[in-house]
């Protein structure tokens, strides 16, 4: 029954992710919605189980080895002080201003912290194809928002083990330093001769069979308990996950000395949280960090910022000289 239900939800979250793409949002927001409408939020009608579990943790570990895979190391060297500054200041912005904003809505201090960690993070991904269809992955922007999106990334796998190490929750331990060890294996497999080609093979198998079942498995978690009072508190936390990434990391660019629309561009380009976000509120997650409640709040805030940040890259980047 367990197997039916996974593959059942394959089905689903392949089918919504597919639509998402016709529409121009990226594929992972539409197989997060998938679980969201299939699960018990709304229909009910597929239900988490521990197939689904383990099947999705391995989702996360070829998420974090493809990353891994990605990061071109002399690249990153090559725009290493512009891509430092917009990823710091990309990761102070929301880590300082998140938890002040979720202590004054009465969250407990340990889960307003939480909330700034988890809205560090930028998606690699979502920004490469972005960047890829306007053809500017192989220009100066391009290169330090790439670049940056990797160090962010890095921070925030980093704050999240300092957060389990001297904060701690229940279940926080190997499953907190896993995707880091899986990053830094992609990052040492790129240096073999065909590692284009084992990206290639990794990605193929992931995006149709365990990339889906993990954002499907996190829309399965998500609840509306409390959705009519809390909705507002949600708007607002979009706007601050659009504005602190926006602002923050194109200061950071201008700190570089990059110019106005440039900077802009960058800034847009780190919106989207995306995969790497999902893996760190599912840590907390599986961690007894956060309720179900707290979980799918945080997931309803990915979802919107993901959408947002596409919307807001193409006219920015298209006043890139």
């Amino acid at each position: 029954m367990e197997i039916v239900m996974m593959l059942g939800l394959l089905v689903v979250t392949l089918g919504f992710g597919w639509i998402a793409g016709k529409l121009g949002f990226a594929k992972v927001v539409g197989q997060l919605i998938a679980g969201v409408v299939v699960g018990p939020a709304l229909l009910g009608l597929v239900a988490p189980s521990h197939l689904m579990h383990i099947v999705s943790e391995f989702g996360v570990m070829l998420l974090m080895v493809n990353a891994g895979l990605e990061t071109d190391a002399r690249q990153l060297l090559q725009n290493f002080k512009a891509s430092n500054l917009v990823a710091l200041m990309g990761v102070v912005a929301p880590l300082a201003v998140f938890p002040v904003v979720a202590l004054l809505f009465g969250y407990e201090w340990q889960i307003a912290l939480f909330w700034g960690v988890v809205f560090a993070a930028t998606s690699i991904s979502i920004t490469i194809s972005v960047l890829g269809e306007q053809g500017k992955l192989g220009t100066v922007m391009g290169a330090v928002v790439l670049g940056a999106a990797v160090l962010d990334d890095i921070l925030a796998l980093l704050l999240v083990t300092a957060y389990a190490a001297f904060i701690g929750g229940s279940g926080l331990g190997l499953n907190t330093v896993m995707p880091i060890i899986a990053f830094a294996i992609g990052v040492l497999l790129r240096q073999l001769p065909k590692s284009d080609k084992l990206l290639h093979t990794t990605e193929l198998f992931g995006e149709w069979t365990v990339f889906p079942i993990f954002f499907g498995s996190i829309g399965l978690n998500v609840v509306f308990n409390n959705l009519a009072e809390t909705w507002w508190i949600m708007i607002l936390l979009t706007a601050l996950a659009v504005a602190t990434k926006y602002y923050g990391a194109g200061f950071g660019a201008r700190m570089a000395r990059l110019d106005k629309y440039t900077s802009n561009a960058i800034g847009a380009g780190m919106v989207s949280r995306g995969e790497m976000a999902l893996v760190i509120a599912q840590i907390g997650a599986t961690g007894h960090i956060l309720s179900n409640q707290v979980f799918g709040e945080m997931v309803i805030v990915i979802i919107a910022s993901t959408i947002i940040a596409p919307l807001m890259m193409r006219p920015l980047i298209a006043k890139v000289k």
